[in-house]
């Protein structure tokens, strides 16, 4: 409104005058392109720009009298944009090597530019790496550290070169090996270094590496050494009671440790020193550990007076998942009405259908083949979780879920090209499935079948379908003795059941020595077969009390009441107070490994009844592992009897039809029918 003092309509804005531009000259602005034009490979945009500031590299280099650094420059960032197309693009890995050469040859004429030095060296390795010429690419970084880092240059650039070398000698041959030995040299070489400067987040970070190379390269027997090195440098064992203040270094290096501790408890089969660390563990993912790994596993390493050093780790979403993964493969009780081994995995399978749908967060100098590994690393997750729910479901005899999970593990694995990889394994699963089906003849095929595509490889056999795991390997063979000594007993004639049993305990002695030094289930697996094939009393006792031993350690409530029966049967004819005992046991762990979750409500219960998707969840009879209690069952009929216990010899029989029915209707069961 207007009160008449005046007009209040807003005054126009004043014209301001702006300085003169003036466009960038051609040369600069080629060069500046690049910077410009940056995108993540998960953008859109990101393989246009990177063509387009190729294109402007090629320009640039291609003008006349340019200035010795700019044209390094330029040189090391078209290397640099090769390498983020790919080598398998037409042309590109031709040019990368070109443009290397070229680099290296300005350096000869200008030591000014010796900064561009250890980087041109990385490339070159990385070309070499590419082109599967390990050995060149591990003495052109060794050179760079002996020959060409001085004492001058910064920390940051000598931490640089070491964990470049480190990363070459990984890169070589797997397995504990020389090229193993040496990264493991090369690691404590970086250690002693950063010890020597007082740099101890360096120190903490080159023996976690150290562990992680233990363990990638199964050196399984210098793990736990390792270990609790690495854990009394973190002061981890007072942080399992009390909340300390960590820094994000110290976060992320705890994780990693946590992860490595739970796994190789699991592997030796010590459940008391897993269970603290998968808390630990669990408390840390649940709160804000993960941010420490930033939004891509890209951190710093703070050094006094000098640039951080910046460093790749495990990318935040493979942890969160790897989280699930852990937790479901260090509960090996499958035993109850909701294993916990199963509801990490199933919940697993889901985290990693939804993270794959979301777009991963790489830094902008990522590259395509980057956004695959990191898919590849969340499909080979998901298949491992997959194989925990086909394990659980074997051991529970819940045939049905076991098949539908092995349809959908092929489909899987094929679908993104892993079935090489997982061939061996998933052919194990066949052969414990079949195992269990009594489905002899298709069993010993896939044990025998598992054990050949999971064997060491020589050079000619590089390209054989399967992956060499020896872990697997030695479960093929051990399946298949087990089986075979089953069948052996099965013979009526005693004769050909003893020269049998002397063709078995020939050849298996040799799996059952092998089963020893690789962690404790198939070391208990060891111990049976050992008892099974021994012909002295004492010895297969003294076996199967190990076994047992073991079993109960790693809580394994799986090959638990096998141990049980069987020790128990050495008891029938001695101590019958104590074979009972032992019996009941095993009784009830057995039938455990039928238990099926409680129906909340009535509601719940119709509803169920309606739902084919509800009821398929819950297609089991609840029994368990039927021919084990059946067994049992018999035993324990023998016992009553014995004692003249009537009334509970009447109960066991009626026990035992219904076992026996259950054992009928698994054998009568089709290998893949689903009910």
């Amino acid at each position: 409104m207007n009160d008449g003092d005046g007009d209040l309509r807003p005054s126009k804005r004043q014209k301001l005058e702006h300085p003169t531009t003036r466009p960038l000259p051609a040369d600069v602005l080629l060069l500046s392109l690049p910077q410009l034009l940056q995108h993540p490979p998960t953008h859109r945009h990101h393989t246009r720009s990177l063509f387009l500031s190729l294109f402007a590299m090629r320009k640039y280099l291609s003008l006349p009298g340019l200035d010795s650094i700019l044209e390094c420059r330029a040189s090391t960032e078209l290397a640099e944009i090769g390498f983020r197309i790919g080598l398998g693009e037409p042309g590109i890995a031709n040019e990368v090597e070109k443009s290397i050469t070229k680099s290296l040859m300005i350096l000869q004429k200008h030591p000014s530019l010796r900064i561009y030095k250890p980087q041109l060296t990385r490339l070159s390795a990385r070309l070499a790496t590419e082109q599967r010429n390990h050995k060149l690419a591990q003495n052109l970084l060794k050179k760079t550290l002996t020959n060409f880092i001085t004492p001058s240059d910064p920390p940051h650039v000598h931490y640089a070169a070491h964990l470049a070398y480190i990363t070459s000698l990984d890169a070589g041959e797997s397995g504990p090996t020389n090229i193993s030995l040496r990264a493991l040299g090369a690691i404590r070489d970086l250690h002693a270094l950063a010890t020597r400067n007082s740099h101890s987040d360096v120190a903490l970070f080159a023996l976690v590496l150290e562990l992680r190379d233990l363990v990638a390269n199964g050196v399984w027997n210098r793990v736990g050494e390792s270990l609790l090195n690495v854990e009394r440098e973190l002061k981890l064992a007072a942080e399992f009671d009390t909340a300390k203040t960590l820094t994000n270094l110290e976060k992320v290096l705890i994780v990693h440790v946590l992860i490595i501790g739970v796994l190789y408890y699991t592997y030796t089969g010590d459940y008391a020193n897993c269970q603290p660390r998968i808390k630990k563990l669990h408390d840390m993912l649940d709160g804000a550990a993960l941010d420490a790994f930033g939004p891509s596993g890209i951190i710093d390493i703070h050094l006094p007076n000098s640039p951080p050093l910046t460093v790749q780790v495990t990318h935040p979403r493979v942890i969160f998942t790897l989280g699930f993964l852990v937790s479901s493969v260090s509960k090996r009780d499958p035993v109850g009405r909701k294993p916990k081994r199963k509801l990490f995995a199933q919940e697993g399978v889901l985290i990693v259908d939804k993270e794959l749908k979301k777009e991963f967060q790489l830094p902008l100098w990522a590259s395509v083949a980057d956004v695959r590994a990191l898919q590849d690393r969340m499909h080979k997750m998901k298949a491992d979780l997959m194989c925990e729910l086909i394990g659980v479901a074997i051991s529970r005899s819940e045939f049905d879920d076991a098949e539908q999970q092995l349809a959908q593990l092929i489909a899987h694995t094929r679908t993104h090209g892993l079935f090489s990889i997982y061939s061996a394994r998933i052919t194990l699963h066949h052969a414990h499935l079949s195992h269990a089906l009594t489905r002899t003849d298709r069993a010993l095929k896939c044990y025998q079948v598992a054990a050949y595509l999971s064997r060491r490889r020589t050079r000619d056999e590089e390209n054989d379908d399967g992956c060499e795991d020896r872990w697997v390997n030695v479960s093929a063979r051990a399946g298949e003795l087990w089986l075979r000594v089953g069948l052996a007993n099965e013979l009526a004639d005693e004769d050909a059941r003893e020269r049998e049993m002397e063709v078995l305990r020939r050849g298996g002695m040799e799996v059952v020595n092998e089963c020893e030094g690789l962690g404790g289930t198939l070391q208990a697996v060891g111990a049976v077969l050992g008892a099974c094939l021994s012909t002295e009393f004492l010895v297969a006792k003294t076996r199967l009390r190990t076994a047992l031993n073991l079993c109960t350690t790693s809580l394994d409530n799986h090959l638990r009441p096998l141990v049980l029966a069987l020790i128990a049967a050495q008891y029938v004819h001695t101590s019958t107070e104590h074979a009972e005992s032992m019996l009941g046991t095993a009784e009830q762990l057995a039938a455990g490994l039928g238990a099926q979750p409680k129906v909340a409500s009535t509601a719940l219960s119709n509803s169920t009844k309606d739902s084919p998707k509800l009821k398929a969840k819950t297609s089991t009879d609840g029994v368990g592992n039927a021919h084990l209690r059946l067994w049992i069952g018999e035993r324990a009929l023998e016992l009553k009897r014995r004692s003249a216990d009537e009334q509970g010899a009447s109960k066991q029989v009626v026990v035992n039809d219904r076992l026996r029915d259950a054992v009928g209707r698994v054998q009568k069961r089709k290998f893949g029918e689903v009910e």
